[in-house]
């Protein structure tokens, strides 16, 4: 009854990387929407070492994982965090460390312009895209051009940040609002030949692993945070035994195309609270109030069935972004214990209309 989940591809949830269509509404912003957001004004704000820093959204929680070298720099990544639209909250786990002290190699800006043109030419992820250098002002990068997708876009300014010597990386890139049909409806397995100039790859994996680990009666796929970088997954979050840490690591490393994992999981006993019992009746009726109140899912059919606090979901939706929110607000739902996903993906217009 799990079969759909295993076979998701590339997830359709992230909508711009640049400003909200008009008259979008915050609550139909998806998770991975909200998550790219993140990524690119991390990158791009004055003050903020994002290199080491791994976000996620669950249910518009925004998390930040990793380390910046101060204070000052968590305080702003967490302010960048908070101004994306569509955000519920932000969860601040960056820890500050203090970054080794290094010999600083002078670079002149004509010698830093050529490293990076030179690095996204070499990125076959950006091959279809026309990104380019406008300029380079002690260290301060400024890319123009236009990128094929919204993952190009991520990916370029990804590329350009882990560059040796540049202090920081400005965007006039322009990029669609939507993935391409390619991309939203393909099917098959993971293609690694395709991942080689897919800089949608990573998407796909993250997506991948969480319609796992929301599957998994193992793990509560609800805490568990989940980033991709080049094929390379980091779960982090909290778990409440070593066995479910050890589930979450088992079913990341089934995904195609995923190179390793970094497990880094806090094993956290639960708290001695009473736990309160809601009967499957009651859970049902909460989980399709949030399925009718969420306008991404408006022109979804789910219905829910909830027995023994398994929600079992079945009807159409639009795409694997809608899937994917119908999942995570059924597990975010209090009293679900477990899914089982039997939804169908409708035709996409385009299909049907051949």
């Amino acid at each position: 009854m799990q079969s759909h989940l295993v076979s998701l591809l590339a997830v359709a949830a992230i909508l711009a990387i640049t400003s909200l269509p008009a008259g979008a509404r915050a609550d139909s912003m998806p998770d991975a929407w909200i998550t790219t957001k993140v990524k690119s004004i991390l990158i791009t704000t004055e003050g903020v070492s994002a290199a080491k820093v791994h976000v996620d959204t669950i249910d518009g929680l925004v998390t930040l994982y990793g380390s910046v070298p101060t204070a000052t720099e968590k305080t702003k990544a967490e302010q960048a965090a908070r101004s994306i639209e569509g955000m519920r909250d932000v969860r601040n786990l960056l820890q500050v460390v203090s970054a080794p002290t290094e010999k600083v190699v002078a670079i002149s800006d004509e010698a830093l312009e050529k490293r990076v043109s030179a690095a996204l030419k070499a990125d076959l992820a950006l091959a279809d895209s026309s990104i380019k250098v406008q300029s380079v002002n002690k260290g301060v990068v400024l890319l123009t051009g236009t990128a094929m997708t919204l993952s190009d876009h991520v990916r370029a300014l990804e590329d350009v940040n882990r560059i040796s010597g540049v202090r920081h990386v400005a965007s006039e890139v322009q990029s669609p609002n939507t993935f391409a049909d390619s991309e939203i409806w393909r099917e098959g397995k993971y293609d690694p030949a395709l991942s080689q100039r897919s800089a949608s790859s990573d998407l796909w994996i993250t997506s991948a692993v969480k319609m796992r680990l929301l599957a998994s009666s193992k793990t509560p796929g609800f805490d568990i945070n989940v980033d991709t970088m080049n094929g390379e997954v980091t779960l982090f979050g909290v778990v409440d035994s070593q066995m479910a840490k050890e589930a979450a690591n088992t079913e990341a490393r089934k995904v195609d195309g995923v190179k390793s994992v970094a497990n880094e999981l806090q094993v956290v006993a639960p708290g001695k609270q009473a736990a309160v019992a809601e009967n499957d009746e009651a859970i049902q009726s909460a989980v399709s109030k949030r399925i009718e109140a969420n306008s991404q899912l408006s022109d979804a059919h789910i219905t829910i069935e909830v027995k023994n606090g398994i929600a079992r979901l079945t009807g159409d939706v639009h795409d694997q972004g809608d899937r994917l929110t119908a999942l995570t607000v059924t597990r975010a739902t209090s009293g679900v214990r477990g899914l089982v996903d039997d939804m169908t993906l409708q035709a996409p217009k385009s299909a049907s209309a051949n």
